[in-house]
């Protein structure tokens, strides 16, 4: 699950960014406005489903399409790796993203009187959930290698105390969202399609997700998503492995190096 502690402290830390050296920026041109109107649209449909039993579903051929259009990752995300000045427009949708898984995992149809059922959302929207979490590794490891390359061309003088331990809490918030998508494939309930899903970003976004992680945090992850690799298809299990050898030959230079 998502923490609201993660989405405050990404967010909070976004400003870090506005000290970032010119680079060419690498989300496409119009992705943050694309995801900001996506997002919009998302929230006006969840506002229409208040005092329902469920939530809107990809299957469903009309809210599907709202929530396919938030998570369309091309038209957003392009292709990473991203620099650093890209760094403030990805914490932005990384926390707009948040916001759509936790009202998945925490959805109760009587809120305030029901607490939520997180085991049973987590089986019961996994179509959603799962699309979402793949979308955010996306982002999250680009998030990751962006925050590499502001953090590697700091100034000297840049290098505050207060500056490092915001790019620490930064790192740390990231990583939770990293680590809850892992925790995700635990899920006795996780169909072996999103299985797969899930396992295949970590695969594809394993280099950005390693940019900014210490060896000791790398080693946790690769460990928590080796652990359930028995339980996984050969597909999804190769995905796992893929993404334990890219770990492994990435190396750990600049912000990596700082615990």
């Amino acid at each position: 699950m998502i923490r609201i502690r993660s989405i405050a402290r990404i967010a909070a830390m976004a400003g870090l960014c506005l000290l970032a050296p010119a680079a060419r920026a690498e989300l496409p041109a119009n992705g943050k406005a694309y995801h900001d109107a996506a997002f919009a649209s998302v929230e006006s449909l969840l506002k229409l489903y208040n005092g329902k039993p469920t939530l809107p579903r990809l299957s469903d051929p009309v809210d599907g399409k709202v929530l396919a259009d938030v998570w369309n990752v091309p038209a957003i995300l392009g292709k990473p790796p991203y620099p650093a000045e890209n760094l403030s427009a990805l914490l932005d949708i990384i926390e707009k993203q948040a916001r759509i898984l936790q009202a998945y995992a925490l959805f109760s149809p009587q809120p305030g009187r029901k607490q939520p059922d997180q085991a049973a959302n987590a089986v019961e929207f996994q179509d959603e959930l799962t699309r979402g979490r793949v979308f955010l590794l996306q982002a999250v490891g680009g998030a990751s290698s962006a925050l590499y390359d502001f953090a590697s061309n700091l100034q000297e003088a840049d290098k505050t105390e207060a500056r490092v331990k915001g790019l620490r809490q930064m790192r740390l918030g990231l990583q939770e969202i990293v680590v809850g998508s892992a925790l995700a494939l635990r899920g006795t309930g996780l169909r072996d399609p999103n299985r797969l899903l899930i396992a295949r970003a970590f695969a594809e976004n394993a280099a950005g997700i390693a940019a900014s992680l210490t060896p000791p945090d790398r080693n946790a992850l690769v460990s928590a998503l080796q652990g359930v690799s028995p339980s996984l298809k050969p597909d999804a299990q190769k995905a796992i492995a893929d993404f334990a050898a890219t770990i492994a030959a990435t190396p750990c230079e600049g912000f990596c190096t700082v615990n």
